[in-house]
């Protein structure tokens, strides 16, 4: 392979590896659309270090949420009295989107992987805090 062959094929893995993808290569839970979120666990602990598996309804925590990044809020699908709560910060970083918030005396992180939907939400308040996973689907 001549010199100009293999600089020429240096530039071109350069470039393919420098160059951002374009806005289309975005994950599709990227906040571009509302989703619709399922917590499937949820893990309760407290102060003392004690830790146990519970449901949604348990802790008070709606058990299926629509997430609106375009009008900052989350909404309570499952419950007869809907609750919403607001999203104060959006963020992104390496192919997930960071949601954060507080509700009552709580304040929470919502993280999804912007390329399957999965879900990871921490909550805490006096005491307790609570870890929960969970799936997100375009309606």
């Amino acid at each position: 392979m001549s010199r100009l062959a293999l600089d020429l094929a240096v530039l071109a893995v350069l470039v393919a590896v420098v160059t951002p993808p374009p806005v289309s290569a975005a994950g599709k839970y990227d906040g571009s659309a509302s989703m619709v979120c399922a917590v499937s666990s949820v893990h309760e602990c407290v102060a003392t270090g004690r830790c146990q598996l519970r449901t949604a309804g348990n802790v008070n925590f709606p058990g299926i949420i629509r997430v609106d990044i375009k009008a900052m809020k989350m909404s309570d699908l499952a419950s007869e009295k809907p609750r919403e709560s607001a999203i104060r910060n959006v963020d992104h970083a390496n192919g997930r989107m960071i949601l954060s918030g507080a509700e009552g005396d709580r304040g929470w992180i919502l993280l999804i992987n912007e390329a399957s939907g999965a879900m990871s939400v921490t909550a805490a308040g006096d005491g307790e805090g609570f870890v929960m996973f969970g799936q997100c689907a375009l309606p």
